[in-house]
């Protein structure tokens, strides 16, 4: 019998998470339970609905497209540095990090294994938050739907190979709830400002052509590359 190749192991290793996870209900929870209610204040701190459209319409547009913009990437770092915190948390409590280190898969396959399980629940948590914010800020993405779910992606990439690379080094202290935010921040700003960027030109209209042409187009794809590369190849002597 074939042993399984890298990437069944990096599945293997993605689907014990995401298990651990649907039974334990400890991190997607809490995620989503903080997104919802940092949502519905927000949402109190804008004009009325009638208001509101009459301001995106308007020549106010570019300033209320930079706060919605501003709202959503804010409400989904710190909901994601709320999962991030717990990547480890199983192997960290049960004493289990040693085994997983025994597994025969090249340490970057597991930083991919915990990379994709805080992928898949980001996902979940902007697949629950953006219907949210089209309804409560009477939002018109329409034929700017495709173009926002790339930036969505392309800024997810980022953020989690970073928040899972230091996720790791916070693991290994006794306040990693803490430790893990003053780390990541700072490599974060520049995904973070790129998402934003380009999130408000397209609630303010925008099309995919104007994504193509905005500068922050590149610097985030570069940081995704950079980033994902570092992180994976940074992630070996950390669990050393």
């Amino acid at each position: 019998m074939n042993e399984p190749g890298f990437v069944a192991k990096t599945l293997l290793l993605t689907r014990k998470d995401l298990r651990i996870e649907l039974r334990a209900r400890d991190t997607l929870v809490p995620m989503l339970a903080f997104s919802f209610a940092v949502t519905l204040l927000l949402a109190f701190t804008l004009p009325t609905t009638g208001d509101n459209e009459r301001a995106i319409a308007g020549a106010s547009a570019t300033t209320v497209a930079d706060v919605l913009a501003g709202f959503f990437w804010v409400t989904i770092l710190f909901a994601g540095l709320i999962g991030f915190a717990r990547t480890f948390e199983t192997e960290q409590t049960e004493g289990a990090i040693d085994a997983l280190l025994l597994v025969p898969l090249d340490r970057s396959g597991m930083f991919l294994a915990k990379a994709l399980a805080n992928l898949i629940f980001i996902l979940l948590v902007e697949a629950f938050l953006l219907p949210l914010f089209v309804l409560l800020f009477t939002l018109d993405v329409g034929s700017g739907l495709a173009p926002l779910l790339l930036v969505i992606l392309l800024v997810d990439i980022g953020f989690v190979a970073v928040g899972t690379l230091f996720a790791s080094v916070a693991a290994q202290t006794s306040s990693r709830e803490l430790i893990l935010p003053v780390l990541a921040l700072p490599a974060l700003i520049p995904v973070f400002i790129a998402g934003a960027d380009l999130t408000s030109d397209l609630i303010a209209g925008g099309t995919f052509g104007t994504l193509v042409e905005a500068g922050w187009f590149g610097v985030l794809i570069a940081f995704d590359v950079i980033l994902g590369i570092t992180a994976a190849l940074v992630f070996e002597f950390v669990l050393e």
